[in-house]
């Protein structure tokens, strides 16, 4: 028996008109800075009639995403370096 543990970085995005979450994207980004990212779309009219500025959101958190996954790539080969 083993026990694996692994680091991880979770970011969560709800993007909301008024108080309603239209959308929910996540992204599981792992100790190499590689993300599994997951999407939900919980009011599909305030989606569709908002589309534009929804994907103006979903481009913020993608940038978001890119900024974290460079960090965390960055300090695995920093880590890694220190190992050899």
């Amino acid at each position: 028996m083993t026990l694996e543990i692994t680091k991880t970085t979770k970011l969560v995005g709800n993007i909301k008109i008024d108080n309603t979450v239209v959308k929910t994207i996540t992204a599981d980004i792992d100790s190499q800075g590689v993300s599994t990212i997951n999407e939900w779309i919980g009011n599909t009219e305030l989606y569709a009639s908002n589309r534009r500025e929804m994907r103006k959101q979903e481009a913020a958190f993608q940038t978001k995403v890119y900024e974290v996954e460079d960090a965390v790539a960055a300090e695995f080969e920093a880590e890694k370096k220190k190992e050899e």
